[in-house]
């Protein structure tokens, strides 16, 4: 990707800390939905909101309408859930200087009414299905995590070459636990020579969560507990 682009994404996820409130919400599970069905809406995956501004796709070489999208979840909700990216990913340019790829920023919200619980976004599970052949091909995804002020909290990195090591997912914390989170993605594609290969079929990205106060009634009820402990205490 050109400087130009990466400067630019960066700046699009800074300002994505308050664009949810200005975003459509759609839903990503409805058939052949796009990457660029997503632009400048907003989604829900369980308790959390994903939001993309009109620009947070930035690409040369890849077609956002050729970008598919949709939702998933881990078995327990609370260890991840987030969206897919599927589509043939490759090196449009075999043995070009540059990689093909392509930037996506956007902002990851844990829905009010579950923030006021005390859900915190705690971290981020990245996976792809990379590969590579030939010296110096590469398949990769880098991305960054910051807080609403720019603060950031978390990194991740999943990779493939023809001669390894490669790493299929990635599961990295958050150095502190917060309610909105700023993504920047870059993913890449680079097949060194006519003979090299590099690429993917999907892209995955996850949250995870803690719960860091008592749910409603909790409290209430640690504070019953004891009670009935010490009338019993001065019955006997």
């Amino acid at each position: 990707m050109h400087r130009k682009a990466v400067a630019g994404a960066v700046l699009m996820a800074l300002s994505l800390a308050g664009a949810a409130s200005a975003q459509t919400m759609i839903d990503i599970d409805q058939p052949g939905m796009t990457l660029a069905n997503v632009l400048g809406h907003s989604f829900r995956v369980g308790d959390k909101i994903f939001t993309f501004t009109q620009n947070s796709f930035l690409s040369d070489q890849f077609n956002a309408n050729q970008i598919f999208i949709s939702s998933f979840q881990n078995a327990d909700p609370m260890t991840g859930v987030g969206f897919r990216l599927t589509g043939a990913f490759n090196d449009l340019t075999p043995g070009d200087l540059d990689p093909s790829g392509f930037m996506l920023t956007y902002s990851v919200t844990v829905a009010p009414e579950f923030a006021a619980q005390g859900y915190r976004l705690t971290h981020g599970q990245l996976r792809f299905n990379g590969a590579a052949t030939g010296a110096g091909s590469f398949a990769r995804v880098d991305e960054t995590m910051r807080t609403a002020a720019d603060m950031l909290i978390g990194t991740g990195n999943v990779q493939a070459t023809e001669g390894g090591p490669n790493v299929y997912g990635h599961d990295f914390v958050s150095s502190e636990p917060v309610t909105h989170i700023n993504v920047v993605k870059n993913v890449r594609f680079f097949a060194a020579g006519e003979g090299g290969t590099a690429s993917a079929s999907f892209v995955d990205q996850g949250f995870g969560q803690t719960v860091i106060i008592p749910l409603p009634g909790t409290a209430g009820l640690g504070l019953a507990g004891l009670g009935l402990v010490a009338l019993r205490r001065r019955r006997r």
